[in-house]
C-alpha cells in the first residue's frame, strides 16, 4: 500500500509529543528495592570474618546473586565447626521469625557480607508460590528489575549452595530451616531425594502447629500434601491432610475473620482424588460463615462445583447460586463496585448458559446512571512554551499554499501520527512499569460515554496493550489541540473554495470517488464555519466507507453473508484496519487510526458517535477525524507485494 502526495515532506523540528515524552534511558531501581546478595553489608560483631571466604562489594543498587556472580568454583569451609556455627545463626534467625520466610532472611541481613551466611539467607528469600502437586517448581525468585533477577533460579545455583544447604539441614533443631531447605534440597532433586522429602515434609507439620501466623501455617500444609503426593507417601499424605481438616474447622469457626486460610487448604483438599468425607460440610459451613463478601463466598461456591462434577443437575443449581450471590451483593452496595459485581453475574451467567440471569443482572446494570457512579473528571496540565506550540502551528499552517498545508496536516507535520510511533511509544511503556509499577500493574475498566463498561483486559497480552494504547491516548490528548488550532489557521488564512478542495483531493488520489472527495471538502468548510459536529457525523460513516473501498481494492474479503438468522454484513473498522495492516498499511499509523476510530482501548470515536454518545463534539476531535480521514484519503493498492514481516511502502 502506498500512500501518493504530491509535495515533497517539510524538514521540522522534534514532534511536540516528542518533547513531551517520559525521561529516556534505563531506569535505575527505586529506593524501596532491597538488593540482597553475597556481601550485601557489613556485620559489626562477625566471628567468622577471617574464616569465611567475602565477595568484592558491588556499587549500590547491582544484583548478584547465587547464580550470576557467584563462580562455580567457589567452596565453602564445611567442617563441622563452621556448619554448627551456621546451623545456631540460622536456628537463631528462626526461632524468632512468626511472619514468613523473609522474617529469617532479614534476621540474618547484618551478616551477610560472609558468604556462606548470605548463601543460607538466600534460601528464605525464595517465594514459594502455590503450584500443585503436578508442578515441581514451586521456588520462584522474589523479583525481576531492569534485567535482574532475585534470587536466581533454583537450577542455576553452584552445587557449592546445595552442599552447603544439605550440611546445615542435617542438623538444624528449627522447622523453618529445615523445612526450607530440605524443601529446597527435594526440588533441585538431590539425593537422597526422598528422604528430603520425608524431612521438608515433616518440618511443615511441625511448623504448622508452631508459632507461625496462620496463613503461612496454612500453606506449610498444603506444601507438606504436595511432596507427600509426588513421592507416592500415602502415610504423609494421610496425617497431613487430617491435619488440614483440624485446622480449617478451627479457622472457619473462629470469630477472627481470616477466610484466605481456610479457603487454601480446602482448596487443596478439594484437589485431592478422594478427599475426606469432612470436606463437604466445611465447604458448606465456610459458605455460610464468609456470607458477609461475595468473593468469598463466590469462590467457595466454585469449591463446591468442582465436588459436583459429573452431576448436571447439582452443577446447574451452583452455577445460578454463585450468579445470584453477584446480583444479591450489588443491591446492597453502589457505583463501580456495583458495576463490577452484575459484570460478574453477566459474565457468569453467560458462560454457563443461565441467559434468564444474564437479563436480570443486564437490566440492572443499565439503570446505574453516571450520578450513582461517583466518577470524578481528572485534568492534567503540562506547561509548554507558547513559542513551541506557536512554532508548530506555524509550520502546518503558515506556508503561502494551502495545499502543502493541508498535505501537512495529513501526514502529522512530519510524517508522524498524533498518536506518535509505536516503537517509541512501546519504550514509553516499559519505563512507565519502571517509573509507575502501581499504575502498570493495575488493569482498567474502560467506560462508554453512557457509563457502561466496554472492555477491560483479559489476559497478558491484553494489559499490555492496553498500558500502549494508554500511551497513545495521552499523546493524542496533548496533540488534538494543536492540530485543531493548525488546522483552523489553515482555513482563515487561506479559504479555499469547495470546488478547489474537490480538485485537490481528486488530483492527490485519482482512485477516490467524486462522492468521497465532495464530502471531505463538504466536511472541512462545516469545520471552518464552527460547525463541528455536523462535521463529525457527515464524516465518521464516510471514514468507513474509504477504509471498506481500498480493502476490497485489495481483495479483501469485506462482507459477511447470512450466518443462521444473523443477516448478512460488512466488517467492522477494526477488522477493515487489520486487513490493511497485513497488506502494508505502516503500524504507527495503522495503530493511530485504531485507537482514533474503533479500539475500546482507546478514544473509539466512530462506535461512540453512532450510538449518539457524545454530549457536544470538541473541536480537537473533529481535526483529528478530519486529519484521519485526510490521510486514508491519499491511500492507494500499490502493485508491490507487501513483505513477509507485513511492513509496506508509506
Amino acid at each position: 500500500m502506498t500512500r501518493t502526495e504530491s509535495a515533497s515532506e517539510p524538514v521540522l523540528a522534534p514532534f511536540l509529543a516528542r518533547d513531551l515524552a517520559l525521561p529516556r534511558g534505563k531506569p535505575t531501581p527505586p529506593e524501596w528495592v532491597t538488593t540482597p546478595r553475597f556481601g550485601f553489608s557489613s556485620c559489626s560483631s562477625d566471628p567468622w570474618s577471617a574464616k569465611t571466604p567475602r565477595r568484592s562489594r558491588k556499587a549500590p543498587g547491582t544484583v548478584s546473586a547465587v547464580s550470576s556472580t557467584a563462580q562455580e568454583g567457589l567452596q565453602f569451609d564445611l567442617s563441622s565447626k563452621r556448619i554448627g556455627e551456621l546451623i545456631t545463626l540460622a536456628d537463631s534467625a528462626a526461632a524468632a521469625a512468626s511472619t514468613g520466610w523473609h522474617e529469617v532472611s532479614t534476621s540474618l541481613q547484618p551478616c551477610r557480607d560472609a558468604a556462606d551466611i548470605d548463601a543460607i539467607a538466600v534460601a528464605f528469600d525464595y517465594r514459594m508460590t502455590e503450584a500443585g502437586e503436578a508442578d515441581e517448581s514451586v521456588f520462584a525468585s522474589a523479583w525481576t528489575l531492569g534485567g535482574k533477577t532475585y534470587p536466581a533460579p533454583l537450577g542455576t545455583l553452584p552445587t557449592s549452595v546445595a552442599d552447603l544447604w544439605a550440611a546445615v539441614a542435617d542438623s538444624s533443631s528449627t522447622s523453618p530451616v529445615r523445612a526450607r531447605l530440605n524443601d529446597l534440597l527435594f526440588s533441585l532433586g538431590r539425593q537422597p531425594r526422598h528422604i528430603h522429602a520425608e524431612r521438608a515434609c515433616l518440618a511443615y507439620l511441625e511448623l504448622s502447629v508452631g508459632n507461625w501466623i496462620p496463613l503461612y501455617r496454612a500453606l506449610a500444609l498444603v506444601r507438606a500434601l504436595d511432596i507427600a503426593r509426588q513421592m507416592k507417601r500415602d502415610d504423609l499424605a494421610q496425617r497431613t491432610m487430617a491435619q488440614m481438616i483440624t485446622d480449617a474447622r478451627e479457622y472457619v469457626e473462629d470469630a477472627e475473620w481470616h477466610p484466605g486460610v481456610p479457603f487454601r487448604l480446602l482448596k487443596r483438599l478439594v484437589a485431592e482424588k478422594n478427599p475426606p468425607e469432612a470436606v463437604d460440610d466445611l465447604l458448606a459451613t465456610a459458605r455460610t460463615r464468609y456470607a458477609d463478601d461475595p468473593h468469598i463466598e463466590a469462590d467457595v461456591a466454585a469449591l463446591q462445583r468442582r465436588r459436583a462434577k459429573g452431576n448436571k443437575d447439582e452443577l446447574d443449581r451452583i452455577d445460578r447460586e454463585i450468579a445470584t450471590i453477584w446480583i444479591a451483593a450489588a443491591e446492597t452496595t453502589w457505583g463501580l463496585r456495583k458495576m463490577n459485581h452484575l459484570i460478574k453475574a453477566i459474565e457468569y451467567s453467560r458462560n454457563h448458559g443461565h441467559n434468564d440471569l444474564v437479563a436480570q443482572a443486564t437490566k440492572a446494570l443499565q439503570e446505574i446512571d453516571n450520578d450513582e457512579m461517583g466518577l470524578q473528571s481528572i485534568r492534567r496540565s503540562v506547561e509548554i512554551p507558547g513559542e513551541q506550540i506557536r512554532r508548530w502551528v506555524d509550520h502546518i499552517a503558515a506556508d503561502d499554499d494551502w495545499r502543502v498545508c493541508l498535505q501537512r496536516f495529513t501526514h502529522g507535520g512530519i510524517g508522524v501520527p498524533p498518536s506518535g510511533l509505536t516503537d517509541e511509544n512501546r519504550a514509553r511503556v516499559e519505563v512507565l512499569k519502571q517509573q509507575a509499577p502501581l499504575f502498570s500493574m493495575t488493569p482498567r475498566v474502560m467506560l462508554g460515554g453512557d457509563g457502561l463498561p466496554r472492555w477491560r483486559p483479559q489476559d497478558d497480552d491484553e494489559r499490555e496493550l492496553q498500558k500502549l494504547a494508554f500511551v497513545e491516548s495521552t499523546t493524542m490528548d496533548f496533540t488534538a489541540p494543536i492540530f485543531a488550532q493548525a488546522l483552523v489557521e489553515i482555513g482563515t488564512n487561506h479559504s479555499p473554495s469547495r470546488e478547489e478542495l474537490q480538485d485537490f483531493f481528486v488530483a492527490q488520489n485519482p482512485s477516490i470517488s467524486a462522492e468521497i472527495a465532495r464530502v471531505l471538502a463538504d466536511c472541512l468548510l462545516r469545520y471552518w464555519s464552527g460547525d463541528d459536529e455536523a462535521c463529525v457525523y457527515l464524516l465518521a460513516p464516510k471514514i468507513e466507507t474509504m477504509l471498506r473501498n481500498l480493502a476490497r481494492s485489495l481483495d479483501e474479503p469485506v462482507y459477511q453473508t447470512q450466518r443462521n438468522t444473523t443477516p448478512g454484513k460488512y466488517v467492522g473498522v477494526g477488522v477493515l484496519l487489520q486487513f490493511l495492516g497485513k497488506r502494508g498499511l505502516d503500524e504507527s499509523w495503522g495503530r493511530y487510526l485504531a485507537i482514533l476510530l474503533s479500539s475500546p482501548m482507546g478514544w473509539n470515536a466512530r462506535n461512540e458517535l453512532a450510538h449518539g454518545f457524545f454530549e457536544g463534539v470538541p473541536g480537537p476531535l473533529a481535526a483529528l477525524l478530519l486529519q484521519a480521514a485526510l490521510y486514508i484519503a491519499t491511500l492507494q493498492p500499490s502493485s508491490d507485494e507487501p513483505s513477509e514481516d507485513g511492513d509496506g511502502s508509506s
